[in-house]
């Protein structure tokens, strides 16, 4: 075939290929990934399909949560009717059936991609007992994503976020995701609330989410990329949370955490409305992840038993222990009830003991290590002393070591929540949790062993830090005529060391687009306890206990 002709060709079928379909409403999320977010609706007679990740469970968090991201398109041109001879990649890709619907026969739609963002101002103030310097801080985020869906079986996500604080110190860009040996142990840098990814001016820039999904022959429903993926039920702790490599601070309005590249595979059991998962960590925060043994593997089940939803799921990787976890939901008369228990080895969790002074032999200077090495990649490798450092600091520091645990550490959480209808359209719910955390210290007078043992990070693990931990609130949003208004209520209390943090969130929405927030948090208890901290040594350091915060912020969603 000359080339003249075989141009003529290739544009005669191209012509053909894109001939005009018929328009239709944009499928909803559930029908384009058949379970990506929700679990395709099961049989008649079949239980209630189990939202996939931890979904249902997980209630709102003190203040409202943002928005998902908008739908991108109002329409999409429904698949055309291809030939009967289907391409090979087609068929092996999406598979053949009665009535076929390929990738080239999906023609993308007006508008297949949606932009859109958070903008995010807060000023923050705190105030310490006998301290009349009140600290100022003014985190500012801002994120920006780009949803792109060119069919009903495709979507393609990116997020970035921009950090910047007008009151830190100026610096070139540091984060504050912590390198440490507690794989995933760790928690929120503040017991005030709202952490960031860095702890200096900026501006500082961070990739948030960037992944794609699609389907294979509707039956496995693939995202590949940077996500989010969280499992467990609890409001105020999730000991589950193995794909996120921090934990949560549980006073955050929102969950400022970004997202952990992987590939994620789903598998619906539509007639049974169970979920299977499998994952590949590709995304370490501690080290490089350059040969394919370093690659972590995670897997989940989600299922319904005798009316309960039910999560089972571990996490493995080469090097160290595997985690597993189990988590429960379920509703009884008007209470929703929920659990999580999290299984790891005790060689994920460093730990500050008591240690006689390390005293040199005569003659001899000074001993430079903070503490004797550490097992490899389980604890942080022992910090020299900076020359000059007073003798009383170094001397106050050598009564502690820093080791890892041994054994089987369980973390587990339960709660209770029940909402109530007091008027036509309004209703308020209150709830109570529970966290058991067998690693956490009981003695108080071994948290100045953290602090100077902290490899440079000199502070304590917030909300993960004591043994046991109680927490109640309530939510009223949109009360009575206050239909633009939310109040939440909430304590914490770690109730081994005696301390606590009792604040108000207030939400109310501007302009439709704008929302005002303002909080009052007050610190109470014993003074050497996580929740209040307060230290005296002299010639070592002196920190005088939290009392109150304060913020007001700003969100602007679209």
């Amino acid at each position: 075939m000359t080339r003249p002709a075989l141009a003529a060709t290739l544009v005669a079928l191209a012509t053909l290929a894109a001939a005009p379909a018929r328009a239709q409403d944009r499928p909803s999320e559930q029908d384009m990934f058949g379970g990506g977010e929700k679990a395709p609706a099961p049989d008649a007679g079949a239980p209630a399909a189990k939202a996939p990740e931890g979904a249902k469970a997980a209630p709102s968090t003190p203040a409202a949560e943002p928005n998902a991201p908008p739908a991108a398109a109002t329409s999409v041109a429904s698949p055309a009717r291809g030939s009967s001879d289907a391409s090979d990649r087609d068929t092996s890709l999406l598979g053949a059936g009665t009535a076929p619907e390929h990738l080239s026969d999906y023609i993308a739609p007006d508008n297949p991609l949606q932009i859109g963002g958070q903008l995010y101002l807060r000023s923050q103030t705190s105030g310490r007992q006998g301290n009349d310097a009140w600290s100022l801080t003014a985190p500012s985020l801002l994120d920006v994503y780009m949803d792109a869906r060119p069919n009903p079986r495709v979507r393609a996500f990116i997020q970035g976020r921009m950090s910047f604080d007008p009151t830190a110190p100026p610096g070139s860009a540091t984060t504050n995701q912590v390198q440490n040996g507690s794989n995933g142990a760790f928690a929120g840098t503040s017991a005030t609330g709202f952490t960031t990814f860095s702890n200096l001016r900026g501006p500082t820039t961070l990739l948030d989410q960037m992944w794609i999904r699609f389907d294979i022959m509707n039956h496995v429903f693939v995202t590949a990329g940077k996500q989010h993926v969280r499992w467990g039920t609890g409001r105020f702790w999730q000991p589950t949370d193995y794909l996120h490599p921090i934990k949560r601070n549980p006073l955050d309005v929102f969950d400022a955490r970004p997202g952990t590249t992987m590939l994620k595979l789903h598998v619906p059991w539509e007639s049974r409305g169970w979920n299977f998962y499998a994952f590949a960590v590709t995304e370490d925060p501690n080290e490089a992840t350059q040969q394919l043994k370093q690659v972590a593997g995670a897997a989940r089940a989600e299922l319904v038993i005798l009316g309960a939803e039910v999560g089972l799921d571990t996490f493995l990787k080469n090097g160290q222990k595997p985690r597993f976890g189990i988590d429960l939901s379920t509703g009884i008369w008007e209470l929703d009830v929920y659990g999580d228990v999290g299984i790891r080895s005790g060689q994920d969790f460093c730990v500050a003991t008591h240690a006689p002074p390390m005293v040199p032999p005569p003659g001899a200077p000074p001993n430079p290590d903070l503490f004797p090495p550490s097992p490899e990649g389980v604890c942080p490798a022992s910090v020299p002393f900076l020359p000059g450092t007073p003798q009383a600091f170094l001397d106050q520091a050598r009564k502690f070591n820093l080791a890892p645990l041994s054994g089987v550490m369980v973390q587990a959480v339960g709660g209770v929540n029940w909402s109530h209808k007091y008027n036509d359209n309004d209703m308020f719910t209150l709830g109570a949790e529970y966290f058991y955390n067998q690693p956490g210290y009981s003695d108080t007078s071994l948290y100045p062993g953290i602090l100077f043992n902290s490899n440079n990070t000199p502070v304590l693990n917030f909300f993960y830090t004591g043994r046991q931990y109680v927490a109640v609130f309530a939510s009223f949003p949109q009360p009575y005529s206050w239909n633009l208004t939310t109040f939440t209520l909430s304590t914490l209390s770690n109730i081994t060391d005696q301390s606590y943090i009792s604040r108000l969130d207030y939400s109310y929405t501007l302009l439709t687009h704008i929302s005002l927030e303002a909080f009052a948090g007050v610190h109470y208890g014993h003074t050497s306890g996580e929740f209040r901290f307060g230290i005296d040594l002299p010639g070592v350091a002196k920190v005088d206990p939290l009392f109150i915060d304060l913020g007001v912020a700003l969100r602007l969603k679209l």
